[in-house]
C-alpha cells in the first residue's frame, strides 16, 4: 500500500468530456457499452460481415477484470517518483474493448496512467510485453511529436506515420524487448531495422538505440483466445508476406480439425447445416490463392514498417487548455507488416461525406468542425500531406486492388465468429473478377461447384435483405451494426429493437416465412 492509507477519490471519464464519481466495483467492470441480445438459445446465424446473435453477459463477463486496486497503488506511487507518497485520484479513462485504463494522480501532482488487459485480449503476456517494446521504441528510436490543434493534428499523424513508415525491417511480426521473450524460452530475431528517407540512401539504425529490440510473434487476440492459446499455432515472425498469409490459412484448417463440429444456420436450407468439412475446403482454397494474390503489388510495397491500425479518438489524450495532444496510447497489437496491408485511413479522421447525426464523442478542448466544408479541408489535408510525405502509404491506400486482401482480414477466426459467409464471399468475389485483376493470366486458381455458389447465393439473398434493415438502423444511428448500444442509451435502444423486429417479422409472405425472420434477426 502507499504511504498514506488514506483511499484515493475513483471517479470515471464521461463520454462528454466530464467525470463523475464511481465505487471500486466499477474499476473491474465494463460499463461503457451494452450489447442488445436474446435471451434464446445461441444458433450460428450470420446476419451481416462480423455481426451474429448477440449475447450481452458473455461479452461482459470477458471484459470485466477484477484486480487488486492497493497493489496498483503501490506501484504507481513506486513508478511516479519524485517523493509521491500516495495517489490522491483514480480516473477510469474511457473504455475500450481489451483493455481498462486509469489516469492516476500522486500527492504530488504527477500522474501515471496505467492500463490492465481485459480477459478477450487473448495473451496477456505477448500483448503487453510487445505494446511496452512498440511503444517504448517509437518514442525512444522515433522521437513521437506532439500536436497542437486541429489541422496540425492532421499534420502530426501524417509525420507520425511517415516516421513510422521511414523504418524498414526484416520479418513480419512484433516488437519486442529481447530479454522479455528469452524468458519465455521464444528466440529473438533481429529487428533488421534499417531507415529510409525520401531522396537519402537507406542507414542502419544506431545498434546503441535497437539492440535491446527484437522481433517476435504475432499477439493479436484472435490467435492467443479459447483453444487457440494452447495449440502450437504458427504466429511468426516470417520473412514473405506469403509465409504469413499461408500460416493464418494453417492455423485455422489446425483448429477447424480439432475443434469446430456441424453448427445449424437458418440462412440456408434447414436441411444443409454448415459443416467443418466446408470451412476446411475454403481454407485449403484460400492458401491455394494467397501466392497469387502478393506479385499485383509492386514492389516497394512489400517492405516491412510499423503501422498504428487503431488510430481513433479514444487512443487521444488532450489537454483541455493547451490543446494538445499529450499521449497516444494502445500501440497493442501493432505490428510490423507489409505497407500494401496498411491501406486504410485512420479512423480519427472524419468519414468521406461527413459523419452520422451522433458522431463519435470528442476529447474535451478538442473540437470538430461540422459543415462539409471542414469536413472536406481536414480530408484534402490528411490526402495531400500523405502522397507527399509518405507516398508509398498513399500508393497503398489508392491502390487498385487492394480489396482483394479482404480474404487474409477475415481467415483467423472465421467459424469462431460466425463469420464463415464473409470469409466464403471474400475467395468467391476473388474467383469471380480474376480476369479484371489479372487480365494476362491464366484461369483464377480456386473454384466453386455450382450447388456451392447456389447455396452461397441462398444465403446472401436472405443476408442483403436483412444487413439493409440493420445498416438502416445504423445510418440513422438508431442501432450500430451489432447491437452495442451506450449504457444510458439501452432502454431507447431496446424499445426501437423490439418495433423493427416486430415490422421485419412481418415483411414474411406466409408463416414459414415469418418464423425464419423471427430467428435470424440479430438481437
Amino acid at each position: 500500500m502507499s504511504v498514506t492509507t488514506t483511499p484515493p477519490e475513483l471517479r470515471k471519464a464521461m463520454e462528454d468530456g466530464s467525470e463523475a464519481g464511481i465505487l471500486e466495483e466499477e474499476l473491474h467492470q465494463y460499463r461503457r457499452y451494452r450489447w442488445l441480445y436474446d435471451c434464446s438459445p445461441p444458433q450460428l446465424i450470420v446476419v451481416t460481415q462480423r455481426c451474429s446473435r448477440s449475447d450481452e453477459p458473455e461479452k461482459l463477463a470477458v471484459r470485466y477484470r477484477k484486480f487488486n486496486l492497493d497493489a496498483l497503488l503501490d506501484v504507481v506511487v513506486k513508478t511516479a517518483g519524485g517523493g509521491a507518497r500516495s495517489c490522491i485520484k483514480v480516473l477510469k479513462c474511457i473504455e475500450g474493448q481489451f483493455n481498462k485504463a486509469f489516469l492516476m494522480t500522486m500527492d504530488n501532482g504527477a500522474e501515471v496512467l496505467a492500463k490492465i488487459p481485459n480477459p478477450n485480449v487473448g495473451s496477456t503476456f505477448y500483448t503487453t510485453a510487445s505494446e511496452v517494446a512498440t511503444q517504448n521504441f517509437v518514442r525512444e528510436v522515433l522521437n513521437f511529436p506532439v500536436p497542437q490543434s486541429q489541422l496540425d493534428l492532421v499534420t502530426e499523424l501524417v509525420d507520425l506515420e511517415t516516421k513510422l513508415a521511414s523504418v524498414s525491417f526484416q520479418s513480419h511480426g512484433c516488437i519486442y524487448y529481447k530479454d522479455d521473450l528469452e524468458t519465455k524460452g521464444v528466440r529473438a530475431q533481429s529487428l533488421g531495422a534499417t531507415y529510409n528517407s525520401i531522396g537519402n540512401p537507406s542507414k542502419e539504425l544506431d545498434p546503441l538505440h535497437v539492440a535491446k529490440f527484437a522481433l517476435g510473434p504475432l499477439s493479436q487476440a484472435v490467435l492467443w483466445q479459447g483453444e487457440r492459446a494452447t495449440m502450437a499455432l504458427e504466429r511468426g515472425p516470417w520473412q514473405s508476406a506469403v509465409d504469413y498469409m499461408v500460416a493464418m490459412g494453417m492455423n485455422e484448417i489446425q483448429w477447424a480439425k480439432t475443434y469446430a463440429a456441424p453448427q445449424i444456420n437458418y440462412c440456408r436450407p434447414v436441411d444443409t447445416p454448415e459443416l467443418p468439412e466446408e470451412y476446411i475446403s475454403l481454407l485449403e482454397r484460400y492458401i491455394i490463392l494467397v501466392p497469387h494474390l502478393v506479385p499485383i503489388f509492386p514492389e516497394e510495397l512489400h517492405s516491412k514498417t510499423l503501422c498504428h491500425q487503431d488510430l481513433h479518438l479514444d487512443h487521444i489524450f488532450v489537454d483541455p487548455d493547451t490543446k494538445k495532444i499529450t499521449n497516444i496510447i494502445d500501440w497493442q497489437s501493432t505490428a510490423v507488416s507489409e505497407i500494401f496491408f496498411g491501406h486504410g485511413v485512420p479512423a480519427m479522421l472524419p468519414p468521406p461525406g461527413g459523419y452520422k447525426s451522433t458522431p463519435e464523442p470528442m476529447p474535451e478542448g478538442f473540437t470538430r468542425g461540422t459543415c462539409s466544408g471542414e469536413i472536406d479541408d481536414i480530408l484534402s489535408r490528411y490526402q495531400n500531406l500523405t502522397r507527399i510525405k509518405n507516398p508509398l502509404r498513399w500508393a497503398a491506400i489508392n491502390h487498385l486492388h487492394k480489396s482483394i486482401l479482404q480474404p487474409v482480414s477475415l481467415v483467423s477466426g472465421a467459424w469462431s465468429r460466425n463469420d464463415v459467409f464473409s470469409f466464403r464471399h471474400a475467395l468467391i468475389t476473388i474467383a469471380a473478377h480474376w480476369q479484371d485483376i489479372y487480365p494476362d493470366s491464366t484461369a483464377c486458381p480456386i473454384s466453386f461447384t455450382d450447388q456451392e455458389l447456389w447455396l452461397h447465393n441462398e444465403e446472401m439473398e436472405l443476408l442483403e435483405e436483412l444487413g439493409t434493415i440493420l445498416h438502416l438502423l445504423d445510418d440513422q444511428n438508431l442501432i450500430s451494426v451489432g447491437g452495442r448500444v451506450l449504457r444510458d442509451d439501452y432502454e431507447r435502444a431496446h424499445a426501437v429493437n423490439t418495433r423493427v423486429k416486430e415490422m421485419f417479422v412481418d415483411m414474411g409472405e406466409d408463416e414459414q416465412r415469418k418464423a425464419l425472420y423471427e430467428k435470424i434477426w440479430p438481437y
